[in-house]
């Protein structure tokens, strides 16, 4: 198939934002990543490659008659989905269909996890939040950590890291705030200049069910930002990760950020949008954190170039609060996702046993 100079322009764009790595760390198996990747190249449409290729896992699941083998086909099937929606950045029908579809086989699986997952919804201003309540099965939960993503890498998204944290004893939240995910294309909530009064009302969700418990946030991409802003605004937060985080809000130059943005606070002039983004800044002299705070840094990472995020730090001394560098780490450490995971469970571990603010 010949493809024009821009078919192949947002070919690469795709791509470049959905990388192998990215995709493994979602759910996905690197064979089925590569091969996405390569009939993509060939000219076939994204999200009908992944479409087509969930439709064929769901079908096995529906046939497979182990359970455990059932659950990680309907994993499979949702994570195709996952990517499959973020072909398009506006909130078109066609996006709504898939993130539909993909939930449906994200709770097929939760039936089946290894550890209990259950929806959870709440009312937020006028609209609804939602996310996902995995419970360890551990004898005396030492607290809960709550885990989002940024301006496409949604609540879903994040099971490893979900499964990891229950394996320490703590139950886990994976949340979509406001202006991602479910939240915003079922519930109707967009973010603002206020975004982190959103993430708090999950807080406000846990503290309901079990008063005192520790909680933690673990913020990946543009999350990371959120996360820390959230953690100087909310005292109740005993911990905070950063993964991948820039410490500003800043409208790029590039079409599909400027899209994504849109979407994600339901503004799309830019000036306007300009106004929402710059109150939207980690500054660590009026506002520092004072919780355990864990940055995860790569020196490979092109969206948050090596150093740029220890100013998360300024202020804050905490003996637990460092950063954590992979030479070669990709943008929120995709390609070291289990030893990320690992490292970032056993210091949440840690932080929430002992933290006091």
């Amino acid at each position: 198939m010949n493809l024009s100079e821009d078919q192949l322009k947002q070919i690469d764009a795709l791509c470049r934002a959905m990388p192998i790595t990215r995709m493994v760390d979602y759910g996905m198996s690197r064979e089925a990543a590569a091969l996405t990747h390569r009939i993509v190249r060939e000219g076939r449409a994204w999200d009908i490659v992944l479409e087509e290729l969930a439709r064929q896992q769901e079908a096995t699941a529906h046939d497979e008659q182990e359970s455990a083998a059932a659950r990680e086909l309907w994993h499979a099937a949702a994570a195709s989905l996952i990517f499959a929606q973020m072909a398009f950045n506006a909130d078109g029908e066609r996006k709504r269909y898939l993130y539909q579809q993909m939930t449906r086989c994200f709770t097929r699986f939760a039936a089946l996890s290894e550890f209990p997952v259950s929806r959870i919804e709440m009312p937020y201003r006028r609209g609804r939040l939602f996310g996902w309540h995995f419970h360890t099965n551990a004898a005396a939960v030492a607290g809960s950590v709550i885990i989002f993503g940024g301006m496409s890498g949604w609540s879903t998204a994040y099971r490893s890291m979900a499964e990891a944290v229950c394996r320490r004893g703590l139950d886990c939240l994976l949340v979509d705030g406001p202006g991602q995910g479910d939240s915003r294309l079922e519930g109707g909530i967009r973010a603002d200049a206020d975004l982190t009064s959103g993430f708090s009302r999950f807080v406000d969700w846990i503290q309901e069910r079990t008063p005192g418990r520790r909680i933690g946030l673990w913020g990946n991409s543009y999350g990371g930002l959120l996360a820390a802003l959230t953690a100087t605004r909310d005292r109740r937060i005993a911990a905070c990760c950063i993964n991948g985080g820039p410490m500003l809000t800043q409208l790029p130059p590039f079409r599909t950020a400027q899209e994504q943005f849109a979407a994600m606070f339901g503004e799309s002039d830019p000036v306007a949008l300009t106004a929402i983004l710059s109150a939207l800044a980690f500054d660590s002299q009026h506002a520092p954190l004072d919780c355990p705070t864990l940055v995860l840094e790569g020196g490979a990472d092109p969206l948050v170039p090596p150093g740029a995020q220890r100013g998360f730090l300024v202020g804050n001394s905490h003996p637990l609060s460092r950063v954590e560098t992979w030479l070669d780490g990709e943008h929120t450490i995709y390609n070291h996702s289990a030893e990320r995971n690992a490292l970032t469970t056993a210091w949440f571990a840690e932080a929430l046993a002992t933290s006091a603010r």
